[in-house]
């Protein structure tokens, strides 16, 4: 492995839905330090200078299914535009996996920056993998996408534009704000929900998860209730849990999908001697004890005294962007931390919202994932929803369109890491 300092200009994009202020498409990117890279000699170009007229930075895990679908179609694309085009993956997973998978798949045409620390990522801050971006031969950002969206077409148009371009001096770096919270992908500090985290990412990477079964098992009830202790512990511990239960158990055995009300309803979740639900969780703690299917109006009549102290304490609507349900209308799986809860519901928000709402200006009708209408007192009814979609962006400000539910698809739907 070559080890030595480089400098690769990257970008700083807390959302692909400007979520949050940060690089967006047509920024011009700054320096950063790169100390780790692995198969670096295959492609000598790529990181030094950015000498080519494009280049591609994926980040990239060995865990998601989509990047690793898209490696193909970027290696074609390298090696069609090789004069051109310089693509690099930067990959946050320990050097032995990543290499035990370069080792599977010769030749291995790509540079990969080993990410150990979180350098790129606490910067980039991908809301979700596939996460990748194009720069130009000046840093210029010509669009944040996802690999498997990448045109041919697209390309050779970037390669001809940035060649008819005079290469500009750098003196519209964008500099990020002093003051920033803390990254999507951070550890917590709190450490159930490190916990929770590491039991997430074991499920992602197929490892065995018995042991984070065991270990939240074996906890005291008194040490679950005292170390999540406010609302945003609460609503990271949860989520996370709620996903890595769902997709490590669908991920065992898919069939339990065939009756889906058992599954939600079966309590096979021991936590600190007590045995919980999917809907225990969803609809008890992190919605404060709602009826499951009463549009949120209801709420429920004698909650146990478990789920008193363990639930929110305020109801967030945000965490039905959050929670995976294993479905493919699903929102797509991440890692939360209480440190930065708010701004990471925020940007799963954005991101859903932005793929999921469809407007017809002509009909001016909108039409809204299912989620909106199941839960739809979480929003605060209607009239709010259309205030979220307004403050989205997603339909004009001037106008109040008709809104029509889309249909929820529920085929099942693992590796649900996209935008």
């Amino acid at each position: 492995m070559i080890k030595f300092l480089l400098c690769i200009q990257l970008l700083f994009l807390a959302s692909i839905c400007n979520a949050q202020k940060g690089y967006k498409t047509g920024d011009i990117v700054a320096d950063l330090p790169v100390e780790n890279i692995i198969n670096y000699n295959n492609n000598s170009s790529t990181l030094s200078k950015l000498e080519g007229n494009i280049t591609i930075i994926d980040f990239f895990g060995t865990w998601c299914v989509p990047c690793v679908k898209a490696l193909p179609k970027l290696a074609a694309f390298q090696t069609k535009f090789s004069q051109d085009l310089n693509t690099v993956l930067v990959s946050n997973e320990n050097e032995k996996k990543i290499t035990d998978f370069i080792s599977k798949r010769k030749p291995f045409i790509f540079p990969v920056v080993l990410d150990a620390d979180n350098t790129f990522t606490n910067v980039f801050q991908p809301p979700s993998y596939p996460y990748t971006i194009v720069l130009d031969k000046n840093r210029k950002i010509l669009i944040i996408t996802n690999a498997e969206d990448i045109t041919e077409e697209m390309l050779v148009n970037f390669i001809k534009e940035s060649k008819a371009e005079e290469k500009k001096p750098n003196t519209e770096v964008y500099q990020k704000p002093q003051k920033q919270a803390m990254p999507a992908f951070t550890k917590s500090e709190n450490e159930l929900v490190l916990l929770s985290q590491n039991f997430m990412y074991a499920a992602k990477t197929g490892d065995d998860v018995t042991v984070y079964k065991d270990q939240f098992k074996n906890l005291s009830y008194d040490s679950l209730a005292s170390k999540i202790s406010t609302d945003d512990i609460k609503k990271a511990f949860w989520i996370n849990l709620y996903n890595a239960y769902t997709y490590s158990s669908l991920k065992k055995d898919p069939d339990q999908y065939r009756n889906r009300k058992e599954f939600f309803k079966n309590k096979n979740i021991e936590i600190a001697g007590k045995k919980f639900s999917l809907d225990e969780i969803e609809h008890g703690f992190l919605r404060r004890s709602k009826i499951k299917w009463s549009l949120g109006y209801l709420n429920k009549f004698f909650p146990s005294k478990t789920e008193k102290q363990l639930r929110v304490s305020h109801l967030d609507y945000r965490i039905h962007f959050a929670l995976n349900c294993g479905a493919k209308s699903c929102p797509p799986i991440a890692f939360y931390n209480p440190e930065n809860i708010d701004k990471q519901l925020d940007i799963a928000t954005t991101a859903y919202l932005t793929g999921e709402v469809e407007y017809d200006e002509s009909k001016n009708i909108v039409h809204l994932p299912a989620l909106l209408n199941w839960f739809r007192r979480d929003f605060g009814g209607k009239k709010e929803e259309v205030k979220l979609l307004k403050s989205k962006q997603l339909i004009p400000d001037d106008k109040n369109p008709t809104i029509e539910f889309k249909k929820y698809d529920w085929s099942v739907y693992l590796d649900n890491f996209k935008k």
